[in-house]
């Protein structure tokens, strides 16, 4: 899979380094932008680590966007969630240096039509409020804003959304 205009390719599946990139790019922005500190940076490390643990190919799908031969972002599905029929989208996120290059757009864009091959009815994903640039984009792609709820996880107190799809519509 590639985005030939931006020169990125994507690669399906673990992969060595996968789990370090991951965690360091979330743990690098989140910093920044709302100095989430170490404390979100284990609670992500701990979530990737599970996640890359159980991996089933058949039910979930782990996708990492490659530039100039390094990883500049990942998007994760979980298809066995409490929401049956409903995929989970996690780890989503592009190196801030590589942003507008077509990393999240075909990340996303990848994500859906695996899950849409594999006849889930929709998916979801939870999100922070006040990243304007990824609500936009997962709106843009269909999702809607389902739930808020304070959420004091991530070091400091933020607005959790849950932005749901739905395939039937």
């Amino acid at each position: 899979m590639s985005g030939k205009k931006s020169g990125v390719i994507l690669r399906q599946g673990y992969e060595p380094g996968a789990i370090g990139r991951i965690v360091e790019l979330h743990g690098r922005y989140y910093d920044r932008v709302w100095g989430s500190g170490a404390a979100f940076e284990i609670l992500i490390a701990r979530e990737v680590s599970e996640f890359i643990e159980h991996y089933d190919p058949d039910q979930n799908l782990l996708l990492t966007a490659h530039q100039g031969g390094a990883m500049i972002g990942s998007l994760a599905l979980v298809g066995r969630t409490p929401e049956p029929g409903r995929a989970q989208l996690r780890f989503f996120i592009v190196d801030e240096a590589c942003r507008r290059c077509g990393a999240g757009k075909a990340l996303l864009d990848a994500g859906l039509a695996w899950c849409r091959e594999r006849g889930f009815s929709g998916v979801f994903l939870w999100t922070v409020d006040n990243l304007a640039e990824s609500r936009r984009m997962y709106e843009r792609a269909g999702f809607a804003v389902t739930e808020r709820v304070p959420d004091a996880r991530y070091t400091a107190l933020q607005d959790t959304l849950k932005m749901e799809l739905d395939f039937s519509e």
